[in-house]
Order: structure tokens, then C-alpha cells, then sequence
């Protein structure tokens, strides 16, 4: 189990006060929180948790080499263990349907000095050909290489749609290809990110996602600091993006700790691993924390601090879209090892 250090420091005890308290003197929730705290999950009891499955495989990497066959065996793995059945075509139809249309979202940047994405993507298709997909099935997104397993997928639009969409702090056009499908899985690498904190599942669906990023860093620098919050959370939050989301799978093979975006080998940590999850926040949440860990115990520049902060982790959550709050016990992490086949 993942020994967690970084406690959320927000108390939904105290959101409900405060909402008590806006209804009885008569305010709207804008006059105290930009958000509304709530659970994304529908259970006031607390008796369902977000389910994150870490993978792990014999010799699946090392260095750039990667083990084709240890890698599908992950997928197969973790796939029917977090559908909870034990047939491989019964456990991909739990996330995606015969006709649905399914991006296959890589994380590009620093993907080829990484050096596992392409492998990844053969293993992923392989598995979903064997659970009888077919590869008009899907499309593959943010890959510079593709494998040979991705003749006959759908190619990529790529360019921007024509209308503007408002994501409350801002307004922007979304990729193209995000009108050619019904579906995702996002499959992003993790990674450090010096300028949002963390590059997980909800920044590869939110920065590559529209066409003038660099017009929010520079207003992030000047307003926000450098944290993604809250745009990150708000992207991500547009149903022309969460509502295709089926399926989290962090490429955590390789692990970039300190640096990025910017790849130096010196600072990759091979964990070995595939990690699933339907909830985004729950997933980068135990992806912020394997970062914390490798940089308590790999070698970092003198005076670099350990931890790394990703506040709209904490948006993202009092949005509704997943869990961070450690302290209620809310995401059960568990480290496995893949089936044989």
C-alpha cells in the first residue's frame, strides 16, 4: 500500500457548515466557495470507495525495453479486476460498447524520450483485439510512433472545432477529434510537470485538449502562480470531455519525478507498472503520491523539496469529478500482480 504523507486540508464538515450557513442567512453558494462541495460519488453513507488498481509485471521494463507480452497481461489484468469479471470480452464491454468509436489518449509530450508509448499501445490493442474488438473501433491520439497493431485504426483529426466553449475562468477551442468519437480511455505516462505540478490523467484530457494552452500559463503565471488550478479541473469538466471518459490507465512503466515536462533520464524511476481507474482524481491523487515516494528515495538536485503540489486536485474534487480526500478513506488503492494467461 502506498504510505501516504499529503493529507487534504479541507474538512467536508466544514463545506457543509458553511453551506448550512449560506442557507440559513439567505446566500447564494458563489458568496462562500467557488465550488460546492460534494462527494462524486452518490453515497451520503461513505460505502463506496474509487477503486485504484496498480499492475505490476514480470520484467515489463527495462529502460526503454519494454515486454510486449507482460504488459497485455497487465491490461487483461487490470481491466477484468477493476470491472470485477473474470472474462476478458465480458470485462472490456463494462467500459466500451461494439460500437462505439474510442480515442486511445497518449500523453505526447516528452512520449518518445519516455520510450514506452508505442509498446503500451501494441499491448492495449492486443488485448482489446482479443476481447473481439475491431480496429475501426478506435483511434489513437498523442502517439509520434505507431505500432503495427494500429493498421486499420481510424486516423486522428487533428486541428480545432469551429465554435468557441466556455469553460467558466475561460473560453477556447477543443480538438477536432473529440467530434469523431464516443468514447476514451486515457492511457497518460506520469509525470512531474513544472509548471501544473502533475501531468496525470486529468491534465492529458485537459491542456492538450485546447488550442491556445500557452495563453493560460502565461495567465496562470500572473494570477494563479503555476498550479493548473483551476483550469485543469474546468477542462476536463466540459461533457464534450467527461462525458467520453470510461476508463484511467497511467503508462507507469517509467516514471518521470522531477523535470518535466523536459525528459532527463537521470530522474526516470522504472516502477513497472499499469495503474486503473475510472475516477481522475483518485488516480492522479496515488500518482502524486508514487512521485513523492521516488523523490524521497531517488537522487534529486541539492535543495529540491520532495513533494510537489497539484491544487486542483482539490477543485477537481469539491467539483464532483473524484475523490482526494485521503484522510476519509475514500479511494482504495491496492498493488497487484498481473494473472498468467
Amino acid at each position: 500500500m502506498l504510505n501516504y504523507h499529503e493529507k487534504s486540508s479541507v474538512n467536508p464538515g466544514f463545506w457543509l457548515f458553511l453551506a448550512i450557513s449560506a442557507i440559513i442567512m439567505g446566500l447564494s453558494p458563489q458568496a462562500w466557495a467557488p465550488y460546492r462541495y460534494r462527494h462524486a460519488i452518490d453515497d451520503p453513507l461513505g460505502r463506496q470507495k474509487s477503486l485504484v488498481l496498480d499492475v505490476h509485471g514480470d520484467f515489463a521494463v527495462r529502460g526503454t525495453k519494454v515486454h510486449l507480452a507482460s504488459v497485455r497481461r497487465m491490461f487483461n489484468t487490470g481491466v477484468k479486476k477493476l470491472a470485477q469479471m473474470d472474462d476478458l470480452a465480458s470485462a472490456w464491454r463494462y467500459f466500451i460498447h461494439d460500437d462505439d468509436v474510442v480515442a486511445l489518449t497518449f500523453t505526447k509530450v516528452g512520449g518518445r524520450a519516455m520510450g514506452t508509448n508505442k509498446t503500451v499501445a501494441a499491448a492495449l490493442l492486443q488485448s482489446l483485439y482479443l476481447a473481439g474488438f475491431k480496429p475501426e473501433n478506435f483511434m489513437l491520439v498523442g502517439l509520434e510512433d505507431l505500432p503495427e497493431e494500429a493498421r486499420g485504426t481510424r486516423p486522428c483529426r487533428y486541428g480545432w472545432q469551429k465554435e468557441k466553449l466556455d469553460f467558466d475562468s475561460d473560453q477556447d477551442y477543443l480538438a477536432g477529434w473529440l467530434e469523431d468519437v464516443t468514447a476514451i480511455i486515457n492511457i497518460p505516462s506520469l509525470m512531474d510537470d513544472n509548471i501544473i505540478g502533475l501531468r496525470g490523467a486529468m491534465a492529458n484530457l485537459s491542456w492538450p485538449m485546447i488550442k491556445s494552452p500557452a495563453k493560460l500559463y502565461k495567465y496562470m503565471s500572473q494570477k494563479h502562480g503555476t498550479s493548473g488550478d483551476p483550469f485543469t479541473a474546468e477542462i476536463y469538466a466540459l461533457p464534450q470531455i467527461r462525458g467520453k471518459v470510461r476508463l484511467h490507465i497511467f503508462n507507469a512503466l517509467r516514471i518521470l519525478y522531477y523535470g518535466g515536462p523536459e525528459v532527463k533520464q537521470t530522474y526516470v524511476f522504472e516502477h513497472g507498472s499499469l495503474i486503473f481507474s475510472t475516477d481522475p482524481v483518485a488516480i492522479d491523487r496515488v500518482g502524486l503520491e508514487l512521485i513523492h515516494r521516488t523523490r524521497r528515495e531517488e537522487t534529486l538536485p541539492a535543495n529540491v523539496d520532495e513533494n510537489i503540489t497539484a491544487p486542483y486536485l482539490e477543485t477537481a474534487q469539491a467539483m464532483g469529478l473524484g475523490y482526494n480526500a485521503l484522510e476519509l478513506d475514500f479511494i482504495d488503492y491496492q498493488c497487484i500482480r498481473h494473472e498468467k494467461e
